[in-house]
């Protein structure tokens, strides 16, 4: 499809958001109702902070912006079922959280991810997301998220009932782990496999200390691993569709540690490597020349 066919996704998410007013705007309200007047302005102010946030950061395509989208995405999802615990109808918040529980999963998807890290790429490159591992699926990747959010808005939803102290320290608590759950999910928007005019770059710190460059002539294969290959393992466990990359001369590879030596560095003749979409991966590869 490529990025031009990948923007059409990205600009479903844009559209949709900007209607969110018109759309969850009236069940939020409902289940604002019978909140105090402090806590409900509170809530309001900061809906509509975070409504025009994430309106503005959904155009400006950068790794960045990706985790602001996707977070609000699935917060959108869960203030809609907290209003109809808080009094909205539950037929309209079934409805309205349906299609924006889609645009959600849209956000996550690897076309719009795609859009979104090559909003810095350089020149005639395409960078594609790497898959995260599936042990980070299966707990820490979903708590980030849930940290991430809950320390931003906890602290100021206390204050706004007047319980100053408590208030105060989650909100300089939350702060700092909101930070510290940001700057984890934004490392994994930074794991690539880019494709670049001398050929492909392996860019993922959870695999390589520092980034790998296969010069396009001593690449020969990028494709399907087999069951049962040899290649080194970069994926880090993902699940999924493995690649291949081959090379016809060894491939050096420092793995991460706290020291650089020689000693740390391995040389393999193939690596395996999670694309987020191996299929575009090989397409592109076959449309570069590669192998």
């Amino acid at each position: 499809m490529g990025l031009r066919g990948d923007r059409v996704w990205v600009w479903a998410v844009r559209v949709w958001w900007a209607a969110l007013p018109f759309t969850a705007g009236p069940v939020l309200a409902d289940g604002l109702y019978e909140t105090s007047a402090a806590w409900r302005s509170t809530a309001s102010v900061g809906l509509w902070v975070l409504w025009a946030g994430v309106l503005v950061g959904s155009l400006l395509v950068h790794p960045v912006t990706l985790v602001l989208v996707r977070l609000a995405g699935l917060s959108a999802v869960a203030a809609l079922m907290w209003a109809g615990l808080g009094g909205a109808d539950w037929g309209e918040v079934a409805l309205i959280a349906a299609i924006t529980g889609a645009v959600a999963a849209v956000c996550l998807s690897a076309p719009v991810g795609q859009v979104f890290v090559n909003g810095i790429s350089y020149g005639d490159e395409v960078r594609l997301l790497l898959r995260p591992p599936t042990v980070l699926l299966a707990g820490p990747l979903p708590a980030a998220a849930v940290i991430t959010v809950g320390g931003l808005v906890s602290g100021p939803l206390l204050l706004a009932t007047e319980r100053w102290v408590l208030g105060g320290v989650v909100t300089a608590a939350g702060g700092a782990v909101a930070v510290l759950g940001g700057r984890s999910l934004y490392s994994l928007t930074r794991r690539w496999l880019v494709f670049v005019p001398a050929g492909v770059v392996l860019h993922d710190h959870l695999a390589v200390e520092d980034p790998v460059l296969l010069r396009r002539r001593v690449v020969t294969a990028i494709g399907p691993a087999q069951q049962g290959s040899g290649a080194f393992d970069l994926t880090q466990g993902a699940a999924g569709l493995i690649l291949e990359l081959a090379a016809n001369q060894p491939i050096t590879l420092t793995p991460p540690t706290r020291r650089k030596s020689r000693a740390d560095q391995v040389e393999v003749g193939a690596i395996l490597v999670a694309p987020s979409r191996p299929g575009e991966a090989v397409a592109t590869a076959r449309q570069r020349q590669l192998a």
